[in-house]
């Protein structure tokens, strides 16, 4: 009888759930500066010390809506947009923090570091600990595989031969809105700005004199590039009051075909036998 409880105990022991604390991963330029995927199942471990206060940095399309502390005496809190800031009040303060978003839970626990013998032992001053959480910010899944694929897009659609012949107008009042340069692939046409400028609307130009607002989006790591799909004999940049003409000296609309009959020649057109009539 003891054989199959002590069997039994085992085995309930091998089904329970392992519970383990995500304590994310550090930068390589500073052990306190840390990131960890956001996984709603997933609980994150935070170490703190008394005199620093921790940033926690979500998405930036995320909305507070509320927080709970275990124990809301031994930690301060406040908030700005999607930035968090937690401090610890007192010693001994372990506790769970959970932080509401419009979109996401956050579960963390919080732990006061200072009474650890091997922190205190370490290093005297807080700012050398590097087993303290100065930063911590939530990567999310989905958006790491969008960045990639819109990486993958930007560099497998705008292949090809590169047509630079751009000229524009150079009024001194429009020259916050000019762009540094202007570049087509005979398919899509780039409009690169300087760094942090306020990007204006793109207006395609017809023959006629008519403009027509035409699809773009912002792309590069500065997000200061515009690209329009299509190309245009003329162009016109707008702000406010502000515009800049653009003019391409070698347009060539046949320039743009590809065999593959798609945006992209990274992207095949299959005709399926039911189709073809």
């Amino acid at each position: 009888m003891r054989c199959l409880s002590g069997l039994i105990i085992a085995m309930l022991i091998a089904a329970a759930p392992v519970k383990a604390l995500d304590n994310g991963q550090h930068s390589i330029y500073d052990y306190r500066i840390k990131s960890v995927l956001y996984n709603p199942q997933d609980v994150v471990k935070i170490n703190a010390i008394a005199g620093v206060a921790t940033h926690i940095v979500v998405g930036a399309d995320e909305t507070y809506v509320t927080h709970v502390f275990g124990d809301s005496q031994s930690w301060a809190f406040t908030h700005v947009n999607n930035h968090f800031f937690i401090k610890p009040l007192l010693a001994l303060g372990d506790t769970n923090l959970t932080i509401v978003t419009d979109k996401h839970n956050y579960n963390i626990v919080l732990h006061y570091i200072d009474t650890d013998t091997q922190a205190k032992a370490a290093k005297s001053s807080p700012w050398a600990r590097n087993q303290a959480t100065l930063q911590l910010t939530y990567l999310y899944p989905q958006q790491l595989q969008q960045q990639a694929l819109e990486k993958k897009l930007q560099q497998t659609r705008f292949t090809g031969l590169k047509n630079y012949h751009y000229i524009m107008s150079d009024e001194p009042q429009m020259r916050p809105i000019q762009p540094l340069s202007v570049v087509d692939n005979h398919q899509f046409t780039r409009f690169i700005f300087p760094p942090m400028s306020e990007l204006p609307q793109i207006y395609m130009r017809s023959a006629t004199g008519d403009e027509q607002l035409v699809n773009t989006r912002v792309i590069g790591e500065q997000h200061n590039i515009i690209e329009a799909e299509g190309i245009a004999p003329e162009w016109r940049i707008r702000l406010g009051e502000k515009v800049v003409g653009v003019r391409n000296i070698f347009y060539s609309p046949a320039a743009g075909t590809n065999a593959s009959g798609t945006a992209s020649p990274a992207v095949k057109r299959v005709t399926l036998k039911g189709d073809e009539e």
